[in-house]
């Protein structure tokens, strides 16, 4: 979950969550990454919160962002 007293920004928590999913295997390449609504719901954070967790993962290349379809992990692997 997220630590609030944390020096970390939530959204870097977040977005440190997902990397260890991708990068454990447990979301594969071409895997959807949960969407923004689920992620304010599964951590209790705020949409642009989510938005720029994600934003951060595809800034790093883990992830694609396909409008309309969603965020989607790519299949490089982390620099």
């Amino acid at each position: 979950m997220i630590d609030y007293d944390s020096p970390v920004a939530p959204y870097r928590q977040v977005a440190a969550i997902l990397r260890a999913r991708i990068e454990s295997g447990d979301l594969a390449p071409g895997s959807r990454l949960p969407s923004i609504a689920t992620l304010t719901q599964e951590y209790g954070i705020a949409r642009t919160t989510a938005g720029k967790a994600l934003r951060l993962l595809v800034d790093e290349g883990l992830a694609e962002m396909s409008p309309g379809m969603g965020t989607f992990v790519t299949g490089k692997a982390p620099a």
